[in-house]
């Protein structure tokens, strides 16, 4: 049998938008004793606790620098946070079904739920590579969680796939642990990247980067042993005279970010084909009443300075909507008397 606990507010999701979200919450005037936090990985932070590289936030700090801090502020203002904890389901009703090392199987009623559940990478299908798909391919996060986590490289010679910042990150990464990137590609013309970053990561290195060029080819049975590269003409297609095998063990791509979207297509929440996050209103409130959304779950931000805003005004309309609807109750008991 569940055990079943309320909470006037639930934050499902502990990255930057999941904490100042519930900070926020808590300036605006929802005591820190009905606020809880759910997080599914052993520490709070979300994703800022792969990134052991600095630039993030106003104090250009490294993003486990900035994950600690904002645990730190939550922890310290008296707001209950469980980690290791996956939310199974959750209804219209705003009931959450999760487990947890703490409670077991169980159920809490909410009056207002915030999705800060942040975003995945695209799958390796949006790399749209002829051959097979051996071991030694993988995306740039997994590399990242490889690599800065748990301490293992993802080859010796690694393609990476993709000029995203994470991708340049990830290149810098591996070669100053010793590894070899033997080049970066991407189809696009130009860096998805400011130029600073690609001078930080890149031309600092030595690492080359192969613009306007594209992957034909992945050579390998059960491990990734070369690829075939190609330079793009004019119409985006590759030029047959210039493909070239490339001897490697590994290869890391970015293909870019959806918002995780999972708990909130479950519920049947209309979502926005352009984000494709939850199509909300300006009050960050989804097309279910009471269920707002933040953060990298309702749209792809670029910059953790405008997630951490986007948490901050979910924190200040769900508060509003809790007060609203404590009112209404209010008026509600006063007109049976």
């Amino acid at each position: 049998m569940s055990k079943t606990m309320k909470k006037r507010l639930v934050i499902i999701g502990s990255g930057p938008a999941g904490l100042s979200c519930a900070l926020s919450a808590l300036k605006n005037g929802i005591p820190k004793e009905n606020i809880l936090v759910l997080e599914r990985e052993e520490e709070l932070g979300g994703t800022l606790n792969l990134c052991i590289h600095a630039g993030f936030g106003k104090d250009n700090k490294t993003g486990t620098e900035l994950a600690t801090e904002l645990a730190d502020k939550v922890r310290n203002a008296g707001i209950t946070c469980m980690t290791s904890t996956t939310v199974l389901s959750i209804d219209k009703r705003k009931i959450i079904t999760l487990i947890s090392p703490e409670l077991g199987y169980t159920k809490i009623t909410a009056e207002a739920i915030v999705l800060a559940t942040g975003c995945r990478e695209r799958s390796r299908g949006g790399l749209s590579i002829g051959g097979t798909r051996p071991a030694g391919i993988l995306s740039a996060g997994t590399a990242q969680r490889f690599i800065n986590l748990e301490g293992y490289m993802p080859g010796a010679k690694t393609v990476v796939v993709g000029t995203t910042d994470l991708a340049l990150v990830i290149a810098r990464r591996i070669t100053l642990e010793g590894g070899q990137v033997v080049f970066v590609c991407d189809s696009k013309k130009k860096p998805q990247s400011e130029r600073v970053k690609v001078g930080e990561c890149l031309d600092y290195f030595n690492i080359p980067l192969k613009l306007h060029t594209t992957i034909t080819r992945i050579f390998g049975k059960d491990r990734i042993e070369g690829v075939e590269i190609a330079e793009l003409d004019k119409k985006g297609r590759p030029i047959k005279e210039t493909k070239e095998r490339v001897e490697c063990d590994s290869l890391v791509y970015s293909c870019g970010f959806i918002p995780e979207n999972e708990l909130a297509n479950s519920l049947g929440i209309e979502m926005r084909q352009s984000t494709h996050g939850p199509r909300t209103t300006r009050k960050m409130e989804t097309s279910i009443d009471g269920i707002f959304s933040c953060g990298n779950s309702r749209m792809i931000h670029e910059d953790v300075d405008d997630i951490i805003l986007d948490g901050k005004k979910a924190g200040k309309f769900v508060a509003e909507h809790l007060k609203s609807l404590k009112e209404d109750k209010k008026k509600k008991k006063e007109k049976k008397q």
